[in-house]
């Protein structure tokens, strides 16, 4: 279905914040095991008694002996690993844990961390230049999703587009139509508007770049 040039309902600055918001959102959750993660290892205490915990299975003497940690510190730092998924007790976990109980890591709040790494190195920053901006909201990969209503935005799309023509070739219609079709299938709109826009001049059904 074709689209018309008029069919985006909001400006650059509008879809921004709603994708904004959106990808935030996402990014969020996909980087939340991540941010756990960091935010139960910014100790240094907690870090020794993680690589404690990774090496075996550990209860609380041995650790305190291992770390350095007073019972009291070593109690707060290992409900704060608890409380952030990191330890556990092994299984089968006492109903009152003591001295002697065993504590682990929980490995998969770890493979967790990992995927989230790889989420993020995934993730394609929102551009703050306008131009890409523009050129990020209406043409994503080149392809282009929805017809601005403002002028900058107008004239942006067009300049990319006028882009994909060589200034010393002649093309005739059916050429021009495939090149813009590529970039959207209304590619009627599209050419009105390169020619209209000053960006190719039309005659005797042959069109060339200005």
């Amino acid at each position: 279905m074709a689209t018309g040039w008029y069919d985006s309902g909001m400006d650059t600055e509008q879809e921004n914040v709603v994708n904004n918001e959106t990808r935030t959102e996402g990014e969020s959750d996909q980087l939340q095991p991540l941010i756990t993660l960091a935010s139960a290892l910014l100790d240094t205490d907690r870090l020794l008694i993680a690589a404690e915990l990774a090496k075996r299975p550990t209860n609380r003497m041995d650790l305190a002996a291992a770390t350095g940690l007073s019972h009291r510190d070593l109690l707060r730092q290992l409900d704060i690993l608890r409380q952030h998924g990191l330890a556990q007790l092994a299984e089968p976990a006492p109903r009152q844990p003591d001295h002697y109980s065993l504590y682990e890591l929980n490995v998969e709040a770890f493979k967790s961390a990992r995927k989230a790494m790889g989420k993020y190195k995934g993730i394609k920053p929102r551009p703050t230049d306008s131009r890409l901006l523009i050129l990020d909201t209406f043409m994503p990969d080149g392809k282009l999703v929805a017809f601005p209503r403002k002028q900058e935005q107008i004239i942006t799309i067009l300049n990319e587009v006028a882009r994909k023509f060589d200034p010393d070739k002649q093309y005739k219609e059916r050429e021009v139509n495939v090149i813009l079709e590529e970039v959207n299938e209304d590619y009627c709109t599209l050419r009105r508007h390169l020619v209209d826009y000053g960006y190719l001049s039309r005659s005797d059904g042959v069109y060339v770049k200005r």
